[in-house]
């Protein structure tokens, strides 16, 4: 075998490995899931970038300003010998400036890119937890895809054997034709139905796989047959702490009383703007002084006559009157997105109270039942097929009940601010 043929057998075993390594499947509990979302997401990584940049402007603003030198050397030679000489009687001045910022400024200044800082954190804190609610809910999606995926095929398969042994009653002359058009226009049904299940599972991976940055493997989420309820239904009275509770943990919320703060830091900034800075110099003159190799001090600052930054005072009250509204405005929504989760939490869950959990598991028996009853002539076809619609509704109906029931409880955590509700599967 030449050298060619062996780099081709080569890749080919590379690209046979490659595309069975893609199509691996690993099952994965919601646990997993979020250690390797919070270890992998790259939206994530570059968020958490603006917290040590904060951090970086923190340190920027406790340096001193840099002091500003200045140098100038006589051109002309007194003696008209030429120009840029360095002859005795050549004059060179030398000066060295520092800025001193008085009133406060470089602490006011700390203290706001602190509270810039706590913004950042905040922000990045809210940024993960949309994250978690996206990832959780498209983790429960998959899940109970699957479950229909299976209960279509189920169904699919099962109906293929009924449809055979319809086409042998017909061919017997038991049946009639359209009985076996009718079976059969039920199967083109399912396995239109299943073709969009299939591209909304599809659909569910695709998203998990850039949330969770896995490149060459199917994640498999593990859910329990039967979800059980992890806390009863929240009464009335149990609204008003889930509310204390949700004030004091939204980041969103947190992160508008740090802007307010900062508003606030603001003005005090702006006023401490209106006092001049105080620069402190250093002279030295060679010949041009009043005496040779002068040494003297230079103090400078502007008058503030006119511009006392009035306008910069008056736009950070503004901003301060701006910023209290809107957190009035938010803690309102708050309250009545609690109150609206509360809602749906206790909906789904009474939902949930009332499924029959051995619904699915009874469904293949029904439906070999109800196959005989049918060639026994107890049951007409009309009632075969819709008794085979109403079960198979039924068995999406419970799988969908649980999945709201999951998100529902997701979603009161995320209004809430604090994962109240623990999945511990």
């Amino acid at each position: 075998m030449d050298i060619i043929k062996l780099i081709k057998l080569i890749l080919i075993f590379l690209l046979f490995c490659n595309t069975a390594k893609s199509q691996d499947t690993l099952k994965i509990s919601i646990g997993q899931c979020e250690a390797i979302f919070l270890q992998e997401n790259l939206l994530l990584m570059a968020e958490r970038l603006n917290i040590d940049a904060s951090e970086a402007l923190i340190r920027q603003a406790r340096l001193w300003d840099n002091p500003e030198i200045t140098l100038e050397h006589q051109i002309i030679n007194r003696n008209e010998a030429g120009f840029l000489g360095f002859t005795p009687t050549d004059n060179t001045i030398f000066e060295i400036e520092q800025l001193i910022r008085i009133g406060g400024k470089r602490s006011n200044m700390i203290r706001l890119l602190e509270l810039e800082k706590v913004q950042a954190e905040y922000r990045f804190d809210l940024l993960l937890r949309e994250f978690k609610r996206a990832l959780r809910e498209t983790y429960f999606s998959l899940a109970y895809l699957n479950r229909i995926e299976n209960l279509y095929k189920e169904q699919i398969d099962a109906l293929d054997n009924i449809l055979l042994s319809f086409s042998e009653q017909y061919e017997r002359g038991n049946i009639s034709r359209i009985e076996v058009m009718r079976i059969h226009s039920l199967l083109l049904e399912l396995e239109e139905e299943y073709s969009i299940v299939l591209s909304k599972r599809q659909e569910a991976q695709n998203t998990m796989k850039v949330l969770l940055q896995m490149d060459n493997q199917i994640p498999l989420p593990v859910l329990p047959d039967y979800v059980e309820p992890a806390i009863m239904s929240v009464t009335e009275s149990e609204i008003n702490n889930l509310l204390s509770v949700a004030i004091k943990s939204r980041s969103d919320l947190m992160a508008m009383h740090a802007s307010t703060d900062a508003a606030h830091q603001m003005l005090k900034l702006e006023h401490t703007s209106a006092i001049p800075d105080l620069t402190v110099g250093l002279v030295y003159d060679r010949l041009d002084g009043p005496v040779d190799n002068y040494f003297g001090l230079s103090f400078s600052l502007p008058l503030p006559l006119w511009n006392r930054n009035q306008g910069n005072i008056q736009v950070a009250r503004y901003q301060i009157e701006q910023k209290e509204l809107m957190l009035k405005e938010k803690e309102q929504r708050i309250r009545m997105e609690v109150a609206e989760s509360v809602q749906r939490y206790n909906r789904a869950l009474h939902l949930l109270e009332r499924l029959d959990g051995s619904f699915e598991e009874d469904f293949s028996n029904i439906i070999d039942v109800l196959h005989k009853q049918y060639l026994n002539g107890d049951i007409r076809l009309i009632e075969f097929v819709d008794f085979y619609a109403s079960f198979r509704e039924g068995i999406k109906r419970n799988i969908n009940i649980q999945k709201e029931y999951l998100n529902a409880a997701e979603e009161l955590n995320f209004t809430i601010g604090q994962d109240i509700i623990q999945f511990n599967f």
